[in-house]
């Protein structure tokens, strides 16, 4: 029970970041069987089975009570190496006195099974209505409003890219907050044949909020989202939708397209159901990664780490390469294919130089949070420039979309996001939240006659395309951009369009 209490106990406490109760299994299957083997070692050892286990689950205590004991010092502290002393010797200490636990053994071991079986099942009550949302780990399925599409001709096809750009900034805030020019950038896809909405900004504050309402061209009904959340906090209503079947994967599909998808480490946008082929780094996912930083692995490998950077610098390093090398291998790929892809590679932590090369923690410090933020646009942008090479030589007819769900958060928010609330921030501080990358290229389309300008919002973004190319005739919504009051009611919208330096239309 000591060995299942840390595993089960971050998964509840992350509950509302989860989508099936998959991430849970393996750690919590390696921790308890790794008990259960040091138990069962130590018990042929000893022969003593009583003080086995108290020094087993001391071992358990010392080995996932760390990472804990580091956030809660760790602003008292210049590094980590005076806690791991101390940790060190307590623990020595509490392996002295239970391996030499003799008349005491029987009552502590039944102290600790009651305060571990109490723990244990506090959190499962607190999991158990998501573990019932989340089920066997399978997502539900839901049904959606079909899309009748009439493209001028179904035998030519043209592939369709959606290419989301996680955190990308818009030119604005790009250039007030962070003082770097990306219109060299934007210009070269111009020279592509994109349209490039400059003054763009996203509908909503979340990655889940943007992406749902961008795959279903409506904006989201707050009431039912919020009537089907255990609390304010709960996003896994919203979630959960990512992985079901949504408005434009379904019509594309409908129509004769195959479906790739191109995931990342966070599990809402991990696959699809309607998703023929799916790639996705098999390396260390988002949840375990977590675990693991709360481990006596966190000392051993990076003892100079902040408790609110809890990530595998390198693990998500690879993983932002692996999707960009499959974006680039999958034009090769028989269409016409609709290919949807969730990049993290303008999104924290900011593992890439210029060049690509690794960063860092201490580079990052160094250097500071903007710059580094640009360094990795600025490799971000290389990287686009070349995938769009490859699927235009493949496919001068493409269908490409390239934009951010969301902008870079502030620094105050990022000081202190529970306490931030949305109504009071700034101009500035909005237009960074929210201005965004939106470029689209539809290969011989006349994309204003369609409704394209340049102060677009992505809930439009699909019904332009598909008014370009595959005969529909969608009005434009009107172009509406909504935070949320803060996190601990993350449904409450507030309209804050007419805040910005760039309203909708």
């Amino acid at each position: 029970m000591a060995a299942a209490y840390p595993v089960v106990f971050l998964f509840a406490t992350n509950a509302a970041d989860q989508v099936t109760l998959g991430p849970l299994w393996l750690p919590l299957l390696i921790s308890v069987g790794a008990a259960g083997l040091a138990l069962i070692g130590l018990g042929l050892l000893t022969r003593n089975w009583l003080a086995s286990g108290l020094v087993t689950t001391v071992l358990v205590v010392a080995f996932f009570g760390y990472g804990h004991a580091w956030n809660a010092v760790s602003d008292r502290l210049d590094s980590q190496w005076p806690l791991i002393v101390a940790w060190a010797g307590l623990a020595a200490l509490a392996l002295y006195l239970a391996s030499g636990a003799r008349a005491s053994a029987r009552q502590w071991t039944r102290l600790l099974n009651v305060v571990t079986a109490i723990l244990l099942v506090l959190n499962l009550w607190g999991l158990g209505s998501s573990m019932i949302a989340l089920g066997a780990g399978e997502p539900p399925v839901g049904d959606v409003s079909p899309i009748d599409l009439a493209p001028p001709d179904p035998a030519d096809l043209p592939d369709v890219y959606y290419i989301i750009v996680d955190r990308y900034g818009g030119s604005t805030a790009l250039a007030e907050t962070y003082g770097f020019d990306n219109e060299p950038f934007l210009t070269a896809l111009e020279d592509r044949g994109f349209g490039v909405a400059r003054h763009a900004h996203a509908n909503y504050i979340k990655t889940p909020l943007s992406v749902l309402s961008s795959l279903d061209l409506e904006y989201l009904d707050a009431e039912q989202l919020e009537s089907e959340a255990t609390s304010g906090e709960d996003r896994g209503p919203v979630q959960r939708r990512l992985s079901e079947h949504r408005v434009v994967p379904t019509a594309l599909k409908e129509l004769g397209y195959s479906y790739i998808h191109v995931g990342n480490w966070w599990a809402p946008s991990q696959t699809n159901v309607d998703a023929d082929r799916v790639f996705r780094y098999e390396g260390q996912d988002e949840f375990s990664s977590a675990l693991l930083q709360t481990t006596i692995l966190r000392a051993l490998s990076n003892p100079n780490v902040a408790p609110d950077d809890p990530w595998d610098w390198n693990t998500m390093r690879d993983n932002n390469l692996y999707a960009l090398d499959r974006l680039d291998e999958i034009p090769d790929l028989p269409g016409p294919k609709y290919v949807f892809a969730h990049l993290v590679t303008t999104h924290p932590p900011y593992v890439h130089d210029i060049d690509g090369s690794m960063t860092g923690r201490e580079q990052v410090a160094r250097v500071g949070d903007n710059e580094s933020y640009v360094r990795q646009l600025q490799y971000a942008n290389t990287r686009l420039l070349g995938i769009v090479d490859r699927i235009i030589a493949s496919d001068p007819d493409a269908v490409i979309m390239l934009q951010a769900d969301e902008g870079p958060f502030p620094e105050r928010y990022d000081a202190d996001d529970w306490s931030f609330r949305w109504a009071d921030a700034t101009a500035e501080e909005l237009e960074q939240k929210f201005g965004i990358l939106y470029a689209m290229r539809v290969g011989g389309a006349d994309l204003e006659a369609a409704g394209f300008h340049d102060a677009l919002t992505p809930v439009n973004a699909f019904r332009i395309i598909f008014n370009a190319r595959f005969g529909t005739d969608f009005d434009l919504l009107p172009d509406r951009v909504y935070a949320h009051t803060d996190l601990r009611h993350f449904y409450d919208f507030i309209d804050v369009t007419d805040r910005l330096s760039a309203p909708g239309s």
